[in-house]
């Protein structure tokens, strides 16, 4: 048991999404953005646009712009800022890369379906928020969608089933709920008569909800008993079929993640090791799925802040991924993550003053980081990393001897730490100062309740991003963060190297 959570939490800190920021939430205004030049990305080249205005718009006058969301992986999606013009007007415009393409405007239109060359209106009331109203190109195509998926004739996406059920319980639940949606979705179709696209999406979606449920509840069945189940696997080349059909919605992200996930802990719990891209690949065999569970890989590593491993891998991803859209998404999320890492100062004035622009005035709007920004003036012109962790998270407690060993190599005029602990009660905070040995080492060893109270540090979780244990955020001698995420951690070689440079 021991060996298996160990093997667990390898497979959990190399796998897991790039959950502690989109990297892409820090786009210039621009909505217009530009790829690398590629002949792989021709195919469905042809680009959007969405035009739009917001009515009311007195309603809420705090929104300045609206975000503009390419589904990707978890918290990965890429993004287009558009400013709130004052007659209220925005505009978008991206290149698709599929036959039909989900998108979304962050909290006031969820669900926007394009094709490539495609030019629809969209009319946000900020007065009545669930009911954007889309006209133009694809008028039709949105409508027909709408009235499927936000009627009696689809219901929420992830089964309301346990899946902690009998194996053979829950498939069978599982198979009789899939049924009758399949007859409602018929019902749709007799009444609807929708276009082509539509029929073609309908069933998909369906499809997807499906195997998401059932990978899910094999994901659960695994950690239950240590055991694969077979006849899952041979289901992949069924949940494969998902991803030729050139429709791309967010919840083939989903499947895919689910996939991988459920692959690469069956390995690690079988043989007792941390399997590689490649074997989980094998698993798949020759698919489709592989360019995704490969493309995760790179962004994932991007998303750390980490341009190196995808120039040691390009070789490799550009003979391994040829989807377009796969393509496209990585090279963005990889021009912002070198121009972050050359240019932090947008990034961090965001982060730090939630503004965008370089040359933004640094005002206090927001309360809640006042202890952040009195460290940053009582140690102006030192370089700071911020340590947050919780006792409850294995992989926070393995970083405490790097921790001390980091503090050791820099001197305290140099580099300050502050190790804040999240989790409550406070005497396990008090108990890990003592079992780790983290008293009179250098290290600024604070509770989050003391330091930044607990609805300070929800918002501040929030603006920064934090959404997993550990995180941690580095700022350089100018007051920059430089770095920030799961990945800066204490036993990251890269870290140790960033940190040197700062010093410097």
């Amino acid at each position: 048991m021991k060996h298996s959570l160990y093997f667990l939490i390898i497979i959990t800190l190399l796998f897991a999404g790039c959950r502690q920021k989109a990297q892409s939430n820090f786009l210039s205004e621009s909505s217009a953005q530009t790829e690398e030049s590629n002949p792989s990305l021709e195919e469905y080249a042809e680009e959007a646009v969405i035009t739009g205005k917001v009515l009311n718009r007195d309603f809420y006058p705090q929104e300045k712009e609206l975000t503009l969301i390419i589904p990707f992986f978890r918290d990965m999606g890429n993004q287009y800022r558009s400013p709130i013009q004052k007659d209220g007007s925005f505009s978008f415009r991206f290149p698709v890369y599929a036959k039909l393409r989900e998108v979304s405007i962050r909290n006031y239109a969820e669900h926007l379906y394009i094709h490539p060359g495609d030019s629809i209106h969209v009319e946000i009331d900020f007065k009545d928020l669930f009911h954007p109203k889309v006209t133009g190109d694809a008028e039709k195509l949105n409508q027909e969608i709408l009235a499927f998926t936000e009627s009696a004739y689809y219901y929420i996406q992830n089964y309301n089933m346990k899946p902690e059920s009998d194996v053979k319980d829950f498939e069978a639940e599982l198979k009789k709920d899939y049924n009758f949606r399949l007859e409602r979705r018929n019902e749709y179709l007799v009444k609807y008569k929708p276009m082509e696209d539509v029929v073609l999406f309908t069933e998909e979606l369906l499809k997807q909800d499906y195997y998401y449920a059932l990978l899910f509840n094999g994901m659960s069945y695994l950690f239950k008993t240590r055991k694969e189940m077979d006849r899952y696997h041979t289901l992949l080349p069924e949940i494969n079929k998902l991803y030729t059909k050139g429709i791309l919605s967010a919840r083939l992200y989903d499947v895919a993640d689910e996939a991988e996930r459920y692959i690469a802990y069956g390995i690690a719990f079988r043989d007792k090791k941390n399997p590689s891209i490649e074997e989980i690949m094998a698993t798949m065999g020759e698919s489709e799925m592989n360019q995704y569970l490969y493309t995760k890989l790179i962004a994932g590593s991007l998303c750390t802040n980490d341009t190196l491993a995808f120039h040691e891998k390009r070789t490799q991803f550009d003979s391994i991924v040829k989807m377009s859209h796969l393509r496209a998404q990585v090279m963005q999320i990889y021009n912002q993550t070198k121009s972050y890492l050359k240019n932090p100062q947008p990034v961090s004035d965001n982060l730090l003053y939630g503004e965008f622009h370089e040359n933004s005035k640094h005002t206090t709007r927001m309360p809640y980081m006042k202890p952040v920004y009195d460290v940053l003036e009582k140690n102006r012109g030192k370089v700071i990393y911020f340590d947050f962790w919780a006792r409850w998270c294995p992989p926070c407690l393995a970083e405490m001897e790097p921790l001390k060993q980091l503090r050791s190599k820099f001197s305290t005029d140099d580099l300050i730490i502050y190790s804040i602990c999240v989790s409550e009660p406070k005497e396990q905070w008090e108990e890990c100062l003592n079992e780790y040995s983290l008293k009179n080492r250098g290290i600024e060893c604070v509770h989050v309740t003391d330091y930044l109270g607990i609805d300070n540090y929800q918002k501040i979780c929030k603006q920064w991003k934090i959404d997993r244990m550990p995180y941690y955020v580095l700022i350089n001698r100018k007051g920059q963060i430089i770095d920030f995420g799961t990945a800066a951690r204490p036993s990251n070689p890269q870290l140790v190297s960033r940190i040197e440079e700062a010093v410097k």
